[in-house]
This record gives C-alpha cells, sequence and structure tokens, in this order.
C-alpha cells in the first residue's frame, strides 16, 4: 500500500463492557461505525482513514461491515493497542497520524484539519486537543508523526502505555516536541460521547433533530443546538452549567 501524508485510524472494538456493541448501534438509520467514518472522511487534508479492531470473534462483525463498505481495516491486539496502531501504520503507511475512537460519532472534521494544520506548521511530533482537556466529551483528537509512534512503540513497555496509545508521550512530554489546542469555554462534563446508555439516547436525539438535516455539523453547531435544547443536555450531562457567550449562536449558524 501507498504512503500517504495525512491519515486517520480510528480504533473501534464490539466488547465494550458499559456498551456491549456500541459501535454497531444504530443513530438515525446509520451505524455509529458509520457516522465515524464519513466524517473522519470529509476532513479535507486526510488522505486515508483505516478502521484498528481486536482479533477476537465479537469483533468479526465489524470487520465485515467494513469490508462491505469498503473501508481499510486491520486486526490485532485487544489489550495492547498501541501495537494494533503500529501495525495499522505497516500495513497502511503514512507520515502522519490521527487518532480517532470509535465512540466518538460526531466527531468534527474541521477540527482535524485545525490540527493537522498546526501540527505541521510548528513541526511537532504530538499535537492534540486533549490537554488542557476542556473540549466537551466526543471530540478528542490527537495527531502524532508515525515516526515518533514507532520510536513510542519500541521504548514504552508498561501496560497502560501498551493500552493507551499516546499516554507514554503525554506522560513524557519533555522527550517530545508537543502542542495543545484549548478550547475559550471549559466544557469537559458535556458528554457527546457514546459510552453508557444515557449517551445513546442523549445522540439519537442530537442525530434526530440535527445531524439527520445537516450531516457534517460542527461542533459549534451541536453545541448552538444543544443551547437551544437543554432537555437533551439533561439526559446524559445532568446538572452541568452550560452558558454560551453572546455572539457564539449566530456565529455557529
Amino acid at each position: 500500500m501507498n504512503c500517504v501524508k495525512n491519515q486517520i485510524v480510528i480504533q473501534a472494538r464490539m466488547g465494550s463492557t458499559r456498551l456491549p456493541g456500541k459501535t454497531m448501534l444504530d443513530l438515525g438509520g446509520r451505524l455509529v461505525i458509520d457516522h465515524v467514518v464519513s466524517r473522519c472522511r470529509a476532513a479535507l487534508s486526510v488522505d486515508r482513514v483505516v478502521v484498528a479492531i481486536p482479533d477476537l470473534p465479537i469483533d468479526d462483525r465489524l470487520e465485515q461491515w467494513c469490508k462491505d463498505n469498503n473501508v481499510f481495516c486491520v486486526r490485532g491486539s485487544p489489550e495492547d493497542v498501541l501495537s494494533r496502531y503500529i501495525k495499522a501504520i505497516s500495513a497502511f503507511p503514512c507520515r502522519t497520524l490521527v487518532r480517532i475512537t470509535a465512540d466518538c460519532p460526531l466527531v468534527d472534521p474541521g477540527m482535524i484539519d485545525t490540527l493537522l494544520f498546526l501540527h505541521e506548521a510548528l513541526g511537532n511530533d504530538y499535537t492534540s486537543n486533549v490537554g488542557p482537556p476542556n473540549f466537551p466529551k466526543g471530540f478528542d483528537i490527537e495527531v502524532v508523526s508515525a515516526d515518533v509512534l514507532r520510536r513510542v512503540d519500541s521504548i514504552a513497555v508498561l501496560q497502560p502505555h501498551r493500552e493507551h496509545v499516546t499516554s507514554y508521550i503525554r506522560e513524557n512530554f519533555g522527550e517530545f516536541k508537543t502542542s495543545g489546542m484549548s478550547y475559550g469555554l471549559n466544557m469537559p462534563d458535556i458528554r457527546l460521547t457514546l459510552d453508557k446508555m444515557e449517551d445513546y439516547q442523549a445522540l439519537q436525539k442530537i442525530v434526530e433533530l440535527l445531524v439527520s438535516q445537516q450531516p457534517l455539523c460542527s461542533m459549534y453547531q451541536v453545541l448552538a443546538f444543544l443551547h437551544q435544547h437543554p432537555e437533551i443536555l439533561a439526559i446524559n450531562s445532568a446538572g452541568i452549567p452550560f452558558e454560551l457567550p453572546a455572539g457564539f449562536l449566530s456565529a455557529a449558524k
């Protein structure tokens, strides 16, 4: 397979303990994995999207979906997720890797492009929007140079560093050139991820009322929508203050 400049690798699995099979749940007539892949493919700077799944029988259905929908796929260790990523960039070489998890069906293509631009412009080893963690949950994006990830694979031996692909980098920033994209609003408790049944119920409403009309709506459009529908936010983020600054709603249109 040819080497591309920018490649997204989506880690996905069927064996979630809190919400089993969540990757293949229906959201507005489309599967969760379909939403994630489609949004990742919509990023203008991305050359290829690959799904990396465990080599367990429970995940055969997910692999079959990839084959049926012409989505590149690799399979590897369920626990050593870092090795799964290395397997992905070995089978599908790239210069820069974007890490996305399949529990983010509203991942923002424009934000992916922004982080890729920042990563290249600064000549970084690692660039993300996860530190400080002030974006809503469900929009996590990490960009890492492929050679850097290979170096991490060669030196990371602790189980948490193997399971959580970039944790070695985030715990040893002094060894790498890194940058973090921060958000002007502090919203880490706003849940737009898919981890439990309440998340699924909230996402069903968002997809039904917003995404069905604007399939590639941005994070800002989602937040503006939730500002108008606090009852949806209350499903899985009850009690979370949700205030948007003046001008936000008009800017998000």
